[in-house]
């Protein structure tokens, strides 16, 4: 036990990380107390789109505040929650006509799971409880949404607490899991959908949940353009619902509106964070297709799930305000543009001998780092070695995410990209010289 006094009143994650006192931050730039600056490449943690303290935002905020912040869910909605909930569909295909406002990506999650059940317990299948979801993914940190969750090292602790969630195989061309090559795979990865569904049984499996472009753990893992058209056709094919947590690429991230426009699938449900709040607050949201709410629809029948802050007025007017400011400065497009001119200069990290793959979509991209190039062997997990290089940039004042896991759940290291869309050339620029410092001072030369 440490015998160093530690005067900070807050319980942070990691009792051995110092942290940095931040007092401002403009644009993609943050800086500490002691006048440091940092050029946030990790949008936060997936969170910074249109930008840090973006005009606009803070004053609808207040505006809303100053006329009513709280009023209960179970007795009132406001115009706030409205034109939030209006903006958000206004993204979506038209099928998409109701949208659930809460608080987290975790949040959203866990309410997708129990809108699922909720479903066929309309439609008479109440054996349908299994929600199927994929190895090395990350879905939330709350105990249902760490269930769906795929990553072994979030999970391992928490097992006891956790319900049954079958998982499928990730479609990880880099690693394919089968040994495969695509296209002549066949798409093997998809078809493991229809393999577990049969194995649980069709009658016991509500839906099935995955990102369109994983995240975290994976580190902006691209599926084959016709993946997700083959998983939507084994959920039609069994009667289940096809979830699709936007809560990282929703809102712009992989330079179109979601993530799932790039491979022409219409989900049943979507999932919301992040970028909705662009950073200013914790929000989430989730979107409902016409084909499952007109089951509530006519059945009168109430979704009996809720929690206090739900459609929260305030994060409704920083939503709001968030989604205008992206429409009126076109950042959607901006991702796009900027995010083909940062993968082009990211794909010259594969120079490097610890670089095994460079990913992504929009401003969305990963870098895996690899022991050995030509049999793709991660570094030992003791290693650290995402870790090492994240903490290499941040003292060299870059920020980004340090993914671990993305092999086997534990082994694999991945640093994942996700700048605020109006990030410059010259930022990008510095983006790549950094990140190639920090990988070459901590991993071995060639």
């Amino acid at each position: 036990m440490s015998s160093r006094p530690n005067l900070d009143p807050v319980f942070h994650r990691d009792p051995d990380h110092h942290y940095p006192v931040v007092d401002r931050a403009e644009g993609a730039l943050l800086y500490d107390v002691d006048g440091k600056r940092y050029l946030d490449a990790a949008g936060g943690v997936f969170v910074i789109n249109i930008g840090h303290s973006a005009p606009g935002v803070a004053e609808a905020m207040a505006r809303q505040a100053g006329r009513v912040a709280f009023a209960h869910t179970a007795h009132f909605t406001s115009a706030a929650e409205q034109e939030f909930a209006r903006r958000l569909l206004s993204l979506a295909p038209p099928e998409f006509n109701k949208a659930w406002i809460c608080t987290s990506g975790s949040q959203a999650n866990e309410t997708a799971i129990k809108l699922s059940r909720s479903f066929h317990l309309l439609n008479g299948e109440g054996a349908r409880s299994q929600v199927i979801s994929r190895w090395n993914s990350y879905h939330g940190s709350t105990l249902g949404a760490l269930s769906l969750t795929g990553h072994t090292l979030r999970r391992e602790q928490f097992a006891p607490y956790l319900f049954p969630s079958p998982k499928i195989e990730p479609p990880y061309c880099y690693r394919c899991p089968f040994g495969k090559t695509y296209p002549s795979c066949r798409l093997a990865c998809a078809d493991d959908l229809d393999t577990e569904i049969r194995r649980v049984g069709p009658a016991n499996v509500a839906a099935f949940i995955a990102e369109p472009v994983s995240g975290g753990p994976l580190g902006a893992l691209v599926p084959p353009t016709d993946y997700l058209r083959r998983i939507r056709e084994i959920c039609d094919r069994h009667g289940i619902l096809m979830i699709l947590d936007e809560v990282v690429t929703g809102a712009g991230r992989t330079g179109r509106a979601f993530g799932f426009e790039h491979f022409d699938v219409i989900p049943d449900i979507v999932t919301l964070a992040k970028g909705i709040g662009g950073g200013f607050v914790p929000i989430g949201a989730v979107l409902v297709h016409d084909r499952v709410y007109q089951h509530f629809e006519a059945s009168r029948a109430p979704f009996r799930h809720g929690e206090t802050f739900a459609g929260h007025a305030v994060l409704a007017a920083a939503g709001s305000a968030v989604l205008e400011h992206l429409e009126r400065e076109r950042l959607i497009l901006r991702a796009h543009e900027m995010g083909e001119i940062l993968g082009r200069k990211l794909a010259a990290l594969e120079t490097l001998a610890s670089v095994g793959d460079v990913r992504g979509l929009g401003m969305l991209w990963g870098v895996e780092l690899v022991a050995d190039k030509s049999s793709k062997r991660p570094f030992p997990r003791a290693r650290k070695m995402a870790e090492a290089v994240a903490k290499a940039a941040l003292a060299d004042g870059l920020i980004v995410v340090a993914g671990t896991g993305c092999v086997d759940g534990a082994n694999g290291d991945v640093i994942t990209l996700a700048p605020p869309f109006i990030i410059s050339n010259e930022e990008i620029d510095e983006i790549v010289a950094k990140l190639a410092a920090a990988i070459s001072a901590c991993t071995p030369p060639a």
